[in-house]
């Protein structure tokens, strides 16, 4: 009998026929639902009910939109192009099932399975032939994606898709914690494999179906014959002993292992190939025993994590040594990998800093080269549901300005201070980890409430890196919420704090960031009435599990047993939390956990992700000083990305482009062992926009910078009327004038990027290449009309923005200065008709190949039609008030602060630094850390 996924990927097919047919989208959802039901009759649903969910699914399936990838390849010239050629000659079994399977069982939106196709064909192009056996190779590269976003799902559809092109043997590295690993196997078993893997069943009898599974249960699917030598059960990792029991070999056979980053497994893999293989023969060219005619391909999932070499590569004279010594997972990895003739690695990661600070030219002649990415750096593209950092710590804001879904908290001396120990003992909770508790229960009850009882819903608590206190942290959360369930099994008997504090919570806040975050009125998000909720408390209280996730505990989070009804969980752990496992359904995290490196930082976050129909639904508990460096991390992200489609267009590689990661004055980027192959250099401001969006609560440096401006501003002589605008406009105005500004203006100290001396320093030395030389200066005259003079020019009371967050509690943060299209208030009418043009050719483009990263579209717009000589300085006042009139600055701030945004053009030189951490690729253009076993 036909089912509902049935009658929907029947949909989707007519619809892609109708859409060519009708330019109205409603109309051809429409047509092609109609269309799917009448041939669907026996579903039990009738015609129209049939039809109406068709179509909310196609309208949903076809509304996700994706930013573009970005793609630096190197000009290698023994690549040889091979896929187009091939992609006629096979039918792709193992990609087609497994296209199939994320279309029909996983519903996913055709233009995200359209993206991934198209993403795993780039890289897979990338790689050579693995059925081109007649020469040796070696290709390398890495896939930058998003943290929680979808990257195994691109791995997998690239495990698939390769043994149909003719690998023999894919080695996919995971994390350093067994759960993760098999996590990724059993994930394996049901998108790869099709079916359940055991210690007891390594190899599927033929014929024996009961443990078939995932792709291999598709209506009309068969069995396609894989081998595996490793298995979902928790200790199911590769064991040499097994594997010399299994007849058949890679080779003969393709295989697929699942293998954690441990020393000890990563010596049996090598000990296999190399010593137990029959296919290994000693080559006297490398003077070792290799394997000829098996391509492997080694997916490294987190590549930056453990896969690092972290000993130092280069002597005193900063020179490679020729005899290093790589630390031991780093080691064992290259070992392998140089084993195989045919040869190829993909590392997949969403922090990629310690990545390109691999140094590009160290070769050991016993464990071969780093594992730089010499071949391609592929940028995925994202999705316009997944909520990342920039979502997250940005651009979701309440109407208040504050950000949407942050809750900021402080950290208790009782609870777990910023230092403490591993002997240190929890006396009580503090009340914001109540509080959110019980968001964590209403979130879960609203969300039943919507239908979704079956979807799991988890809750993160990561305050500790220490196994002993984390139990310990267990112990008063369970003791507290069988408080929870008690008061709310006795419902409304008495006064019911329980009850009261739940009541509040809904209605101070859950209401109102619902309602700020409901920006679809074709699809409102349902709010149900304290009433509703009231009577499924009991219900998802009693539902609810706590679990401790680390090595001392044996619990875990196993969702798949409970996919027919949902689990609901309380986790709390550490180090096991904070990477590559996944939280099915975040709604809630308390995270108080400090790391001073970017990557780590990042990879704890594991709220980001698809939150579809329940984002509203969605809280962080953390630390003012956490959310700022999460916002700036943010934007560090989002700039390398940026840098990454930019010189895309202009044909870089990664062998020529020195990739670079914006610093902070306090965190490092990743573990210094990590970057001693890289420097502190400076780096151009060509083609971007600085401006200065911290402000230090100093009132002498406020009073300061606005004397000196209101003197910059009465220097620069008559303002130049403009048409249509109220500014105040200074043309031609000497780089001289700028110079002596900036050396007067003082920026924030916690402000790298946008700081005073850097601004000063750059503009100079662009004098001396004949850039930079003239300036347009605009006094903004923004706010209501009030007795506010610069440089005798009357202004309006000032911009007003909201504080996001202060990094030391002395100064203010907003997120942006600029508004709109101030950049271009410079612009002539030549420019903004060129402006026109261009943003229409983008939008072409757009339509074609899916949206360009934020920010791309502003720096070619800078590099195309703005002239190296000439720059533009924004002039702001800034108002005390935010927009509903609450303080941005406090009382004792009596002057107006000053901020200022400089808008460069692309230069022509790459001698003007400012301060960055860059890798030795930049420069030459110009032991395994111990496991501690307190820790996760």
């Amino acid at each position: 009998m036909p089912t509902y996924d049935d009658a929907r990927a029947m949909a989707v097919l007519f619809y892609e026929a109708y859409k060519v047919q009708i330019s109205d989208s409603n109309e051809a959802f429409r047509k092609a639902a109609e269309s799917a039901a009448k041939a669907h009759p026996m579903l039990g649903m009738s015609e129209g009910v049939l039809i109406d969910e068709l179509i909310k699914d196609l309208q949903e399936s076809y509304s996700t939109t994706l930013t573009m990838s970005s793609l630096l390849k190197s000009d290698d010239s023994t690549h040889i192009p091979w896929l187009k050629q091939r992609k006629g000659e096979s039918k792709w079994p193992l990609w087609r099932r497994y296209e199939r399977y994320l279309r029909e069982r996983k519903k996913w939106s055709p233009k995200i399975i359209q993206s991934l196709d198209e993403t795993t064909d780039t890289i897979l192009e990338l790689l050579e032939d693995p059925k081109d056996t007649s020469r040796s190779y070696d290709r390398r590269g890495v896939v930058v994606g998003y943290v929680q976003s979808g990257k195994t799902a691109n791995f997998t559809g690239l495990i698939n898709k390769s043994f149909d092109a003719g690998f023999k043997l894919i080695i996919v590295l995971t994390g350093m914690h067994k759960n993760l690993r098999s996590q990724t196997q059993l994930r394996l078993d049901e998108e790869v494999l099709g079916y359940e893997t055991s210690k007891e069943l390594i190899q599927l009898p033929v014929g024996n179906n009961s443990s078939l599974i995932g792709v291999s249960t598709l209506p009309g699917e068969k069995y396609i014959d894989l081998g595996t030598l490793t298995s979902r059960d928790d200790n199911g990792d590769f064991n040499r002993a097994i594997a010399k029991k299994i007849n058949v070999h890679p080779g003969a056979q393709r295989f697929l292992l699942v293998v954690k980053k441990n020393a000890s497994v990563l010596k049996s893999i090598l000990s296999y190939f190399r010593d137990d293989s029959p296919l290994s023969k000693f080559n006297p060219e490398v003077n070792r025993k290799t394997i000829n005619n098996v391509p492997l391909l080694i997916i490294d999932d987190e590549c930056d994590q453990a896969s690092i070499n972290t000993t130092n590569v280069v002597n005193e004279n900063g020179e490679v040594s020729e005899e290093y010594d790589p630390t031991t997972i780093n080691r064992l990895i290259r070992e392998t990998y140089i084993t195989f003739e045919q040869r190829a690695y993909v590392g997949y990661t969403a922090t990629p800093f310690a990545n390109i600070f691999i140094h590009d030219k160290a070769v050991h002649p016993q464990y071969g080269p780093e594992l730089f990415p010499k071949d391609f750096i592929l940028s995925l593209p994202k999705p316009s549901n997944y909520i990342g950092p920039a979502e997250v710590f940005g651009l979701n804001r309440d109407d208040d300005g504050s950000l949407a879904l942050v809750r900021p908290i402080r950290y208790y001396a009782s609870f777990v201070p910023p230092k403490h120990k591993s002997d240190h003992r929890v006396l009580s909770l503090p009340e914001s980890l109540i509080e959110s508790i019980y968001a964590f229960i209403l979130s879960t009850t609203i969300r039943r409430l919507r239908g979704q009882k079956a979807a799991h819903n988890s809750m993160l608590i990561h305050v500790t890196r220490f196994k002993d206190v984390q139990n310990s942290v267990y112990d008063k959360v369970k003791d507290c919420f069988y408080i929870i369930k008690q008061r709310i099994r006795r419902g409304e008997s008495g006064n019911n704090e329980v009850l009261n504090a739940l009541y509040d919570l809904w209605q101070k806040d859950y209401i109102k960031t619902t309602r700020n975050l409901d920006n679809d009125p074709k699809k409102p998000l349902y709010m149900p009435s304290w009433d509703e909720i009231q009577k499924e408390l009991m219900a998802t209280t009693e539902s609810i599990d706590i679990k401790k996730i680390n090595g001392s505990s044996k619990d875990v989070l196993d969702y798949k047993k409970h996919s027919s009804t949902g689990l609901n969980v309380i986790a709390i752990g550490g180090d096991k939390l904070s990477r590559g496992l996944t939280l099915e359904g975040l709604t809630i995290s308390y995270y108080l956990r400090a790391s001073e490196m970017y990557d780590t930082l990042m990879q704890m976050g594991r709220w980001f992700g698809y939150r579809d129909g329940y984002l509203d639904l969605c809280r962080i508990y953390t630390t003012k000083e956490l959310t700022s460096w999460f916002q700036h991390i943010s934007s560090a992200f989002e700039e390398l990305r940026d840098e990454l489609q930019y010189m895309e267009a202009r044909g870089k590689t990664p062998e020529d482009f020195g990739l670079k990661v914006q610093t902070h004055p306090v965190m490092d980027i990743t573990s210094q062992i990590k970057m001693r192959a890289s420097t502190m250099q400076k780096l151009s401001y060509s083609a971007s926009v600085s401006e200065t969006t911290v402000f230090e609560l100093d009132n002498n440096k406020v009073k300061t910078n606005f004397e000196a401006t209101d003197r910059f501003i009465a220097s620069l002589g008559e303002s130049i009327p403009k048409a249509n605008s109220k500014h105040f406009f200074f043309e031609n105005v000497p780089s001289e004038k700028i110079i002596n500004y900036l050396s007067e203006y003082e920026t924030a100290k916690t402000a790298p990027r946008a700081n005073s001396k850097n601004l000063r320093s750059y503009i100079q030395k662009s004098n001396e290449y004949g850039e930079l030389i003239s300036w347009t200066v605009v006094l903004m005259n923004v706010g209501e009309q009030t007795n506010n003079y610069i440089g005798g020019y009357l202004v309006g009371d000032g911009v007003k923005r909201h504080p996001t967050g202060s990094p030391t509690g002395k100064d203010v943060s907003v997120k942006r200065l600029l508004s709109g299209t101030h950049e271009y208030l410079d612009f002539s009418d030549e420019q903004i008709k060129q402006l026109t043009m261009l943003e229409q050719e983008f939008a072409e483009i757009e339509k074609k190949n899916g949206k360009f990263r934020k920010g791309y579209k502003s720096k070619e717009i800078r590099s195309r039609l703005r002239k190296s000589t000439n720059g533009l300085m924004l002039v702001y006042s800034i108002s005390h008030k935010d927009e509903d009139g609450n303080n941005t600055f406090p009382e004792f701030i009596t002057n107006k602060p000053i901020g200022l945004g400089l808008v460069f053009p692309e230069s022509k030189n790459d001698d003007i630094k400012i301060d960055y951490r860059v890798n030795n690729v930049y420069m030459e253009l110009g032991d395994e850390e111990e496991d501690d076993e307190r820790y996760e």
